[in-house]
């Protein structure tokens, strides 16, 4: 198969013949997602040679590795490895100026604030809004009213035409999905 033939596979059928060794699809997947991965890293380490160094050594962990079996969604493989990349980055360096607080949008003076905390708080932020934006969208709406607009059940019935009762029983709703999803990672979560 030519490699122009390989623009018009999908990710899943390029990660089956990635593990079936084929160098063309891994070079589709590498030349559909280097700019995006090296972007976000770039973004976050502000160091040209450093984000390059990383986005090539996940996609060299990748073809090194290709137990891809039990990955279901290869761009969010791929931006996950590009997340934990970067913290490793950051405890690696030891350096606070590596961090922006543009970047993070909760620091204001970093000299005085745990690196590892803000770290894991702003992985555990990311990944707890992926998890919302997979809620059910009438779900993700109201529990958005709720928690970002800090609006009570009241508010968000008004709001939406829809009874205080089912604000109740939706917020619920999402609460129990997070709960779990809280549960389910090897983090100790002090609220």
């Amino acid at each position: 198969m030519q490699h122009n033939n390989y623009i018009t596979l999908s990710n899943i059928e390029l990660q089956k013949r990635i593990q079936s060794k084929d160098e063309k699809a891994f070079r589709e997947l590498y030349d559909r997602y280097w700019d995006k991965i090296f972007v976000i890293c770039h973004n976050r380490i502000h160091n040209m040679d450093v984000a390059q160094d990383i986005v090539q050594d996940i996609f060299m962990s990748l073809w090194n590795h290709r137990e891809l079996s039990s990955i279901q969604n290869i761009e969010s493989y791929l931006y996950q490895a590009c997340k934990f990349a970067v913290i490793k980055e950051y405890h690696k360096s030891a350096r606070y100026d590596l961090l922006d607080s543009s970047s993070f949008g909760v620091l204001d003076r970093v000299e005085d604030l745990d690196l590892d905390e803000v770290l894991e708080a702003k992985f555990l932020k990311d990944l707890l809004q992926a998890e919302v934006d997979r809620l059910p969208e009438k779900t993700k709406i109201i529990f958005n009213y709720s928690r970002n607009e800090n609006l009570n059940s009241r508010e968000i019935a008004e709001k939406l035409n829809i009874s205080p009762r089912t604000v109740e029983n939706q917020l619920s709703k999402a609460l129990k999905v997070l709960r779990k999803f809280i549960n389910n990672l090897n983090f100790f979560v002090i609220f």
